[in-house]
């Protein structure tokens, strides 16, 4: 076992058949059960190079012991994994039995480096610049100053992830996949004159994600969503958020804004787009999106290899 001050392999390096005894940090745990009905824990760990699913099985005399290691398994917290690689559907995962033991308490945070096990894609300094850019280029000025307050007054918007395990899910990633978002959408109305408004399509572009904001919270060295992110949804705590400005803008901008924001899912929310301006936020947010996804899926087969189903995107992956 690698020094807890010394980590000494990384996720991108390992392959199939490999054993595996280091430090990881654990981004999400939950107890399944087997078909027999007994217990076991599957698990999401990173480091600084990406992430990977870990199945922790335990031995035949685990059973129910293996609830207690749940519970101390905590979120945001650095473990001793030690288990056995192996390919599924063309991706990479770590079984851990005998290692169970060894997950009872998490490492000192004392004795470890954050920046090993944090995946850092972003820049902040860069994305805000990004940000603040576009929206000088609103040329409501009204509008412009409400995207501003609105983007500065949601709680580490720059620092939060866009989601729990899918796009965008490391620190910074709402940012990110704003600026990408909005910059896409910006493109897509400059290319296609169907005279939609520019303003409200960067604008909505920019604030399509805010309820994300409000959907996480730090835990250790992660984000771990709040209850609100599943029992009321990003969308609804956005416009909610949005309400706020209303009296600030004539009420067909305000409408127009949060209809946006409200089915910029497309197909599958629960409001379906009706504008130009809506659609062209839709397929920015969904181009983003699925494009990091595909990449992760990707980075994480070797050359010259597929899967019929990428654990982000859901769909085939192949890496040439």
């Amino acid at each position: 076992m690698t020094d807890a001050r010394n980590k000494q392999v990384y996720l991108s390096e390992i392959a199939d058949g490999d054993r595996v005894d280091d430090l990881f940090l654990v981004l999400r745990r939950e107890v399944k059960r087997k078909k027999d009905g007994n217990p076991y824990i599957f698990a999401i760990v990173a480091d600084r190079s990406g992430t990977a699913p870990c199945t922790i099985w335990g031995t035949a005399t685990c059973g129910e012991t293996l609830l207690e290691t749940c519970a101390a398994l905590e979120v945001g917290r650095v473990f001793r994994i030690s288990g056995k690689v192996s390919a599924f559907n063309s991706s990479l995962q770590i079984s851990v039995n005998e290692g169970v033991e060894y997950l009872g308490q998490p490492v000192p945070e004392s004795t470890i480096e954050p920046a090993d096990y944090v995946r850092m894609n972003t820049d902040i300094d860069t994305l805000k610049r990004g940000v603040l850019d576009l929206i000088a280029t609103i040329a409501n000025p009204t509008l412009k100053d409400v995207v501003l307050e609105a983007i500065s007054g949601a709680d580490g918007f720059f620092e939060k992830p866009a989601a729990k395990g899918r796009h965008h899910e490391y620190p910074g990633g709402l940012a990110e996949h704003t600026l990408e978002t909005a910059r896409i959408a910006a493109a897509g109305c400059d290319a296609i004159d169907v005279g939609s408004n520019r303003d409200l399509i960067i604008a909505g572009a920019l604030l399509h994600d805010i309820g994300k904001a409000f959907s996480f919270e730090r835990s250790g060295l992660c984000f771990v969503a709040r209850p609100e992110y599943d029992l009321v949804g990003h969308v609804s705590l956005g416009v909610t958020y949005l309400e706020r400005f209303r009296s600030r803008l004539p009420s067909d901008i305000f409408s127009h804004l949060t209809h946006i924001v409200q089915s910029h899912h497309g197909p599958h929310g629960e409001v379906a787009c009706q504008t130009p301006e809506a659609w062209t936020v839709h397929i920015a947010d969904y181009a983003s999106a699925t494009l990091r996804e595909v990449a992760d899926d990707q980075a994480a087969l070797e050359p010259g290899s597929g899967t019929r189903t990428g654990r982000k995107c859901g769909g085939p992956v192949w890496r040439f």
